[in-house]
């Protein structure tokens, strides 16, 4: 059965992942919780699984399949679907060499 989540739960609860997450892989708290929330802003029926069992329950590109734009190391904006299909196309070169 689905459990409805209220929402300070839900933000108290992508805080202490994204800071735990962030610790633990040397990067900002603050990125990686904009990276969940764009990821379940995306895909809400997965609210369910990462409150029960964590980050582990998402994808780990889950950046790549989000609904936010981010800024690359290279300092330009990206969005999901341009990072979906540049490792489509990065993949697709890998295979035919």
């Amino acid at each position: 059965m689905t459990r409805n989540y209220d929402a300070q739960e839900v933000i108290q609860h992508i805080a202490k992942v994204a800071a735990a997450v962030g610790s633990q892989a040397n990067v900002g708290g603050m990125e990686t919780a904009g990276a969940i929330l764009s990821y379940l802003a995306e895909h809400p029926r997965d609210l369910e699984p990462f409150m029960n069992g964590g980050i582990f329950e998402l994808p780990a590109d889950l950046h790549m399949h989000g609904r936010l734009t981010w800024h690359g190391r290279d300092g330009k904006l990206h969005t999901p679907e341009h990072a979906r299909r540049a490792a489509i196309i990065t993949k697709l070169k890998r295979s035919a060499s």
